[in-house]
């Protein structure tokens, strides 16, 4: 896959965990919001959070468990090999990010771009993190 296919401006249509026993959880529910850019010259930027109008409702003590995220920011450099694309991340929201890969496995039809995480152990067991992006005409 060459990485052009990529170049342009993606907004956020899904957020979602997909757990080993084929359960799907939405943490921030059905309303996102989020931009993920990528540049001719390899560069990408992303940002992502709940739609606004669930804030609120995010800001109340059953959100605020260590751990939980309500926006997730991050750039830096890009790449494209076999079925990943990889962020190098020289800037983020979360410190212990930069400087290291962030890999994705991807599908990539015209209008459509799902982005996975690898596995990621939580406390319900493995989780891949699963983001759809819609390609902004």
């Amino acid at each position: 896959m060459r990485a052009e296919l990529f170049i342009g401006t993606w907004r956020l249509v899904e957020y979602c965990f997909l757990h080993a026993d084929g359960m799907v959880e939405k943490p921030w529910g059905d309303e996102v919001f989020g931009y993920l850019l990528y540049s001719a010259e390899g560069y990408m930027s992303g940002n992502l959070s709940p739609a606004i109008n669930r804030r609120a409702a995010l800001k109340t003590a059953a959100r605020k468990v260590k751990g939980t995220r309500d926006y997730i920011a991050y750039s830096g450099r890009y790449t494209v090999e076999g079925g990943t694309v990889t962020h190098h991340v020289e800037v983020s929201l979360f410190p212990n990010w930069v400087g290291l890969p962030q890999v994705r496995f991807y599908s990539l039809t015209e209008d459509t771009l799902v982005l996975q995480t690898p596995p990621i152990e939580s406390d319900k067991g493995m989780v891949t993190a699963q983001l759809t992006w819609k390609r902004v005409r």
